[in-house]
């Protein structure tokens, strides 16, 4: 099912909230070791609520993600120890640089 160099796996997600709104509808793709991938689409497509449900901050309705092979619903604290997740909107630091917000979480 996985290769050792897949990074991320997303296997037809789909994320429906509340009222029946869709945030995404189906998408797959694979992210190997090292590589890197962009998610592009018009606003409303879905590309943060995927990256969400990949960073296990929020849970899809169907479909399958893994990281490194450890699938993100079943065992969130675990994946959440493979990866980090910076949205665009990083709340009280938002008037940060990105390298400036690394560089102040590292003297924590």
């Amino acid at each position: 099912m996985f290769s050792a160099s897949d990074a991320v796996v997303v296997k037809d997600l789909v994320k429906i909230y509340g009222g029946g709104s869709i945030g995404v509808n189906g998408i797959s793709f694979i992210i190997k070791d090292g590589e890197i991938y962009e998610l592009i689409g018009p606003n409303g497509s879905g590309k943060t609520t995927t990256l969400r449900i990949i960073s296990t901050l929020i849970k899809p309705s169907r479909g399958e993600v893994y990281v490194y092979g450890i699938d993100v619903a079943r065992e969130p604290l675990k994946a959440r120890g493979m990866i980090n997740y910076l949205p665009e909107e990083a709340g009280a630091y938002r008037d940060l640089s990105g390298y400036d917000f690394i560089r102040f979480m590292l003297k924590i």
